[in-house]
């Protein structure tokens, strides 16, 4: 696993020269504010929909995107994250149908690289996009986001990270407990990290929530919010998981 995130930054940016020959549709949905919505909660959840991981392989099985949104904003999601990748089975169009389809935010998830890639969300109904410290240019990035109106999440993976993503003008901190490197999670993560997140800024907490204890726990080292992933596409209920996340 060691040097996938290689192949997939790679394969990303030769997938963005390709994408650049299109044209981007127009926007012709509104932008709501994930921030906002994350702050009506006190428990908030953004479930993402991952039809594929390149360790677990195939997640989504026999169900479809709009069914699943439809399930998680039932269950209560406060937002939902929307992988393009298609190391995990995503695609741009996704962005789109999903955005049709549900009254809460979107958030744009890929490896971003290039400014295109938040054009492309925004284009496709995005309202807010995930950048990552280590990979995107996130203070050039967030001036772009700022421009078009979105919101970004900018996602660290230390404390340095978050000084930069800070510095940056970052307003949403994303801390992934998982290692990008070596793919292994450890909620710690968060625990450590917590305490660099300045009170202005709204945190979320990124990867390996596997039950509603992890989620507890999570809230209780001062997460805002979860992004919750693979533990919603396993089989069995994602409406009552996403519940008892958010009620504990």
């Amino acid at each position: 696993m060691n040097d996938l995130i290689d192949r997939i930054i790679e394969d990303t940016k030769l997938g963005v020269k390709r994408r650049k020959k299109v044209n981007i549709p127009e926007r012709k949905s509104g932008i709501l504010r994930l921030s906002s919505a994350i702050k009506r909660k006190d428990k908030a959840i953004i479930a993402e929909i991952k039809p594929r991981s390149p360790r677990d392989g195939d997640l989504i099985g026999t169900r479809d995107v709009l069914s699943l949104a439809a399930e998680y904003e039932e269950g209560g999601a406060t937002a939902l994250s929307v992988i393009t990748s298609p190391y995990f089975g995503g695609s741009v169009e996704n962005v789109s149908e999903v955005k049709r389809s549900v009254s809460i935010p979107v958030l744009y998830k890929d490896f971003v690289v290039d400014e295109y890639q938040v054009w492309e969300g925004f284009g496709y109904g995005a309202d807010a996009v995930l950048l990552i410290e280590s990979i995107s240019p996130v203070a050039k990035l967030l001036d772009v986001v700022d421009d078009l109106g979105l919101e970004a999440v900018v996602e660290c993976h230390s404390s340095e990270e978050i000084e930069e993503a800070v510095n940056a003008g970052a307003k949403l901190i994303g801390i992934n407990n998982r290692n990008l490197r070596t793919f292994t999670v450890d909620l710690e993560t968060t625990a450590k990290l917590s305490e660099y997140v300045p009170e202005d800024r709204i945190m979320i907490s990124e990867s390996g929530v596997k039950t509603p204890a992890d989620a507890r726990y999570l809230f209780e080292c001062g997460a805002d919010a979860l992004l919750i992933g693979t533990a919603l596409m396993r089989p069995g209920n994602p409406k009552e998981f996403i519940k008892l996340c958010s009620s504990l």
